[in-house]
């Protein structure tokens, strides 16, 4: 079986998702850097691979899969190893239900309202301080929400170990809390933020930090 391509910048927390779903799985892969800061994304090689502009997209065997979500779940049937599905039905669906949170609100109200503001400040102005607290709330909300999804008291956001979830919350979080919004938000979130030093002790997390 030849390795699987994952077409995508480290710095995507989407591409961070694949690429810890493929070593929790440890899988074998080549990387290929598609460069979005220079708007390769918007190219049309890069729309024939993936038509909404977006990252990452993966190939393996022939056979060409765009959609982080859809690619985690390939990427657990195709290889042998742990399954990231939780064997329970309803610890799979409450996973699902996380990410479904994660990608429809958190990864807007906390990267591109808060984040993205902050690394691409304005080089003289600074960040927009007054948009960043505006979107906080939300921001905050949205990590409540996924608390308040948590089952029991496991480590993991739906049990013992690693699924779906926790990879597509771990990339989110690392760049979070990289600012004061984010700790004080985790700082609330009790469950959450013994779960963020759960998350931070997988080699998988450590191993696809973010090159910008």
């Amino acid at each position: 079986m030849s390795k699987p391509t994952l077409h995508g910048p480290t710095y995507s927390t989407f591409a961070r998702t694949i690429r810890m779903a493929l070593l929790e799985k440890g899988v074998d892969y080549d990387l290929v850097h598609v460069d979005m800061m220079a708007g390769v994304h918007l190219q049309r090689d890069w729309l024939e691979r993936h038509p909404f502009g977006k990252v990452p997209a993966l190939e393996h065997n022939g056979f060409a899969i765009y959609e982080s979500n859809a690619i985690a779940h390939y990427i657990d049937d195709a290889f042998p190893g742990r399954r990231l599905a939780h064997p329970n039905v309803h610890r799979r669906t409450r996973d699902q239900q996380i990410v479904d949170v994660i990608n429809g609100y958190a990864y807007k109200r906390i990267i591109v309202d808060i984040v993205l503001r902050y690394y691409f400040a304005d080089k003289e102005k600074g960040p927009d301080m007054a948009a960043i607290a505006e979107a906080t709330p939300a921001a905050e909300h949205a990590l409540a929400a996924i608390q308040d999804l948590m089952l029991g008291s496991d480590p993991y956001l739906v049990g013992r170990d690693v699924s779906f979830s926790d990879l597509f919350l771990a990339p989110i979080i690392g760049y979070f809390v990289q600012f004061p919004e984010g700790t004080r938000a985790m700082a609330k979130l009790p469950k959450l933020s013994h779960w963020w030093l759960a998350m931070q002790q997988r080699p998988s997390l450590a191993a696809t930090a973010p090159q910008m």
